[in-house]
Order: C-alpha cells, then structure tokens, then sequence
C-alpha cells in the first residue's frame, strides 16, 4: 500500500539533495504527474485503462502476439502478454511531454539528420515514432532479449520503417564480452546480473567499441537513449570515449538503482563539461519513488 506522506517526503528530501546542481532539477520539473507517486495506484490505474481503451485498438495476432494499434498517431506496434492498463504509461511517454519519461523535450532536439542509438529499445515504440516522424535518419536498436528484438523487426515492417532501424540483439554494457542476463517477469523485463542463479550467458557490447568496430561516428545532433533495467550506468561508461570526444545528446533513465542519478550528473559533468542537463520527475512504479530520467545536450 502506497504512503502518500512518506512518499511525498521522498520526493522532497531527493529533490533538495540535487538542488546542489545548479539549473539541473527545478521544482517544476521535479513535480511532474507528482499525483501519481502519493495518490494511491487505482486512482491512475483507472485513467490508464479508460486511456487504453479510447486511443488503441488491440487485437491477437494468429501466432498469440497483441498488436497494438495508435490511430491518433500513425503507428503500431507488437506485444507478447496480455496488455492491461499499465501499457497505457508505455505508450503515454512516447507523446505527452508532461509524462517526465518523455524522452524528447528539451534540451533533447532531433532532426531528420539524427542518428538514434536505442539502448533498451523494448518493443520499438520510440525507434517507430522517431524513424515514420523525422526524428531520425537511422535508428540502431538494441535489444538483448531476442523475442523483443524479434517484435521490434515485426513493427518496423508494419510501420514502413524497417530500412531506417538496425536491431542488435545483443546486451549493451561497459566491455564488450558475455555478461550474465536474468529474465525476470514481464513481456520487456531482462536485467544484466551477475549473481542471480539462473542467468545465462549473451553476447554484450559497449557502446564505444561497437560504433568504432562499424565506422560509425556520432555527432552532437546524434541521441544515444538509454533504459537498461539497471545496466544504465555501465552503458555511459562503455560510450565514454563518444561522449568526451563528441558530446552527443543523451537521455537515459535513473530510476533503476538508488545510487544512479547523482553518479550520472556528477559522471557526465567530468566528462563532458559542455553539457547542458535536465532532470525530470520522480517514479511511481518503483518501491520508493526515484527520478526518472536525466537528458543531456551541448
């Protein structure tokens, strides 16, 4: 049962604590749909399943995969479980920028000249809209769990974009090598751990070693997006060489792990001095709210 006090206690006590990065967390930003970390979950869990219902058509597919479909926004994509109303937040970040896990409000900028690199790029929703939109000239999406990959491909075909997304199924990390990955429950849920019993044994890459091994050079118009289910930090660390050298713009989730969004101001600040950060809300879907998602931008 949610505590709205302690909740909303939380989220003061962690907001005042990043206020020591001057311009990086205002008030505004850090109470973003606040409702939803202190109210209690059925009240939004209701406006998530009327939302669900009014703007996606949703039928199975033969072979028993969903496909979703978004009318108002052109796009559609694929699903392996049952949908409920959570996949209301999924497709509600994507468009509505007041949603602080909205990944393109400033200073994030994209253009039709942009080279997206998707690390986590789940179901593709983000790499469909970036790629039918203009939002991008190409998008490389990585995905480790080869059954998202596998929906990833499939929507792009259904959206008209598969000649602008590249999907890699491998892990994104801070060597390239093997690295243990445990599945975990949920259609997009998969972690790097290397302790849980059970986990076996993929193929990963770092971000760094990856763009030199393929000629690719980013560029500070260039988006490297990132939520890796906790690997988030390791995978700025493998792309440190771009990042000091190029600055590209980043927008990647913090809420994963409790020590992550300060070791990320305080990382990226050593290393690219240039950028320009905003930090954005606080989660309600994790045990004690956290914030979600830091952007970067020269």
């Amino acid at each position: 049962m949610k505590n709205p006090f302690s909740n909303a206690v939380v989220v003061l006590l962690a907001w005042m604590r990043m206020r020591r990065y001057p311009g990086l967390f205002s008030l505004s930003d850090a109470l973003m749909q606040v409702d939803r970390v202190v109210l209690p979950a059925r009240f939004h869990h209701r406006f998530a399943a009327a939302a669900l219902r009014r703007q996606a058509r949703i039928e199975r597919e033969p072979d028993g995969v969903w496909r979703i479909d978004l009318p108002v926004h052109g796009l559609v994509f694929f699903w392996r479980e049952q949908p409920t109303p959570n996949l209301w937040y999924l497709i509600e970040q994507e468009f509505d920028e007041r949603n602080p896990h909205c990944y393109t409000t400033a200073p994030i900028k994209l253009t039709h000249e942009s080279l997206i690199v998707d690390v986590g790029a789940c179901e593709g929703l983000f790499a469909f809209r970036a790629a039918k939109k203009g939002m991008a000239k190409r998008v490389i999406c990585f995905e480790p769990l080869a059954e998202m990959a596998e929906l990833i491909r499939r929507g792009a075909e259904a959206n008209g974009v598969r000649h602008l997304i590249d999907v890699e199924t491998v892990a994104v990390t801070r060597k390239s090598g093997q690295v243990s990955f445990a599945i975990t429950e949920g259609a997009d849920r998969g972690c790097i751990d290397m302790d849980r019993t059970g986990a076996r044994q993929i193929p990963a890459v770092s971000i760094d070693e990856y763009l030199s091994s393929r000629g690719i050079q980013l560029r500070p118009c260039d988006l490297l997006k990132i939520d890796a289910e906790g690997a988030d930090m390791d995978v700025l660390i493998g792309a440190e060489r771009v990042i000091s050298e190029i600055g590209p713009q980043i927008a990647v989730t913090t809420y994963h792990k409790d020590a992550h969004c300060g070791q990320m101001v305080d990382w990226l600040r050593a290393k690219q001095p240039n950028y320009r950060m905003r930090l954005k809300g606080f989660s309600f879907w994790t045990g004690k709210p956290h914030p979600v998602l830091l952007q970067a931008a020269r």
